[in-house]
């Protein structure tokens, strides 16, 4: 039994550890160089495409995987955890990150009672500037919600979620998988022949900002057909008027992005902008935020 205990599962040139995800479209394990000492910690992570997809669902877990190696590796930003590996052309399909240490934004939004409002500010801009440096590269993320942001030593953030961005002007899917994603989905994405474009994104981080001054979504509807129908033809409720130690400029920031026409949103350069200025004017605030 000892000696069995010493037999790890290898790929390429990796030794795989304990598994962290498995979800319906990826696996996720801890990993560390093969060649390593035994008893080496496990300081990366593979991620796989399950094996048990099949057929359709297969092709698009394996396309999700090469969007993700494509973001990853073209965005060197130290909100962007680097790619290391990848094998794209034949299985087993997998790609290889350094293990980020830190949990995730929505982990700890459910778990806190309260928290500084110069925090969920700098938190906000670090996601901006993610965003600005993927749109100046013509690309989207279009996964951008609470689970796909990383919170790090010294409140530093990652940003992952990288399986959905696109190029832009792209074909998109609907995403019609998960009720969470589509909460933080820009209504013009639900659209027959949708494209990807950056006001999405735009919309999307309105959303965000809106759950990380409150904890929740401004549409939180039990289906995906309620959600849809929510962006579409729903205002949310001003986020000041639950939350009134949000400074005003970031409620009105946060409507002009949630606008239901892609045109009249800001660009994320102008979100930037705001969002340095709403910091700076906030840096001796001491509110604290009560979700």
């Amino acid at each position: 039994m000892a000696a069995a205990s010493r037999v790890h599962r290898t790929i390429s040139y990796w030794r795989l550890g304990p598994l962290v995800t498995d979800g319906n479209w990826f696996q996720i394990f801890r990993a560390a160089p093969k060649s390593m000492l035994e008893d080496v910690s496990y300081d990366y992570v593979i991620k796989m495409v399950n094996p048990h997809l099949e057929g359709e669902n297969a092709e698009i877990a394996l396309d999700r995987l090469g969007r993700e190696a494509l973001s990853t590796d073209m965005f060197e930003h130290q909100g962007v955890i680097p790619l290391l590996d990848a094998e794209l052309d034949r299985a087993p399909f997998f790609l290889v990150q350094p293990w980020f240490a830190g949990g995730s934004l929505d982990r700890f939004l459910a778990t806190s009672d309260n928290v500084s409002l110069t925090r969920i500010v700098w938190i906000i801009r670090q996601v901006a500037e993610v965003i600005d440096t993927v749109h100046a590269r013509g690309r989207v993320h279009l996964g951008l919600e609470p689970a796909h942001v990383l919170l790090g030593a010294g409140g530093r953030i990652s940003l992952i979620g990288w399986s959905q961005s696109h190029a832009v002007a792209q074909p998109i899917r609907p995403p019609k998988e998960r009720l969470q994603s589509a909460r933080f989905t820009a209504p013009e994405c639900f659209e027959l022949g949708a494209i990807a474009k950056k006001a999405s994104d735009i919309y999307s981080m309105g959303i965000f900002i809106y759950n990380s001054l409150l904890g929740r979504p401004p549409f939180n509807g039990s289906s995906i057909e309620a959600i849809v129908a929510a962006h579409r033809t729903e205002e949310p409720v001003d986020v000041i008027r639950h939350q009134p130690l949000c400074p005003t400029r970031l409620n009105q920031l946060i409507r002009q992005m949630l606008h239901k026409d892609p045109d009249v949103r800001p660009t994320i350069s102008e979100v930037m902008d705001q969002l340095i200025s709403i910091e700076i004017e906030n840096l001796d605030n001491p509110a604290v935020i009560l979700l």
